[in-house]
């Protein structure tokens, strides 16, 4: 059994499932996100996300790992403390671009599809 890491080492990657085959992956690099920054705009009833397979999809497996820990996304303040998770995941990509360790196209991309998971509980 190896002993403790030095302190500030980069623990390895768990090694307990194998890493998912291309075809397992869900993607949502491609999916636009249209929010209405307007401050001027009239604040309606949010209209609920449109079908999207993937997305829902990602719901299912986000909702599978969030039941083994006891918790639902259906829940209001869970599916807000998942959309905080991932906010705060956006402001590190955005300092890993900051800080040149991503280029604009890894940001681009790890960036939409953070965004978009962030719709995951809208669909359950």
């Amino acid at each position: 059994m190896p002993g403790p890491e030095a302190a500030g080492a980069i623990p390895p990657p768990p090694t307990t499932s194998p890493a998912a085959p291309a075809d397992n992956v869900i993607d949502l690099t491609t999916r636009a996100l249209a929010r209405n920054t307007s401050k001027d705009a009239p604040m309606a009833a949010p209209e609920p996300p449109p079908q999207d397979p993937l997305l829902e999809r990602l719901a299912i497996e986000a909702e599978s790992l969030f039941i083994a820990h006891n918790r639902t996304l259906s829940d209001p303040a869970t599916a807000d403390a998942y959309r905080i998770a991932l906010d705060l995941a956006l402001l590190l990509l955005d300092g890993a671009l900051a800080k040149g360790h991503i280029g604009d196209d890894g940001y681009r991309r790890l960036h939409g599809t953070l965004a978009a998971a962030q719709l995951a509980p809208d669909c359950l």
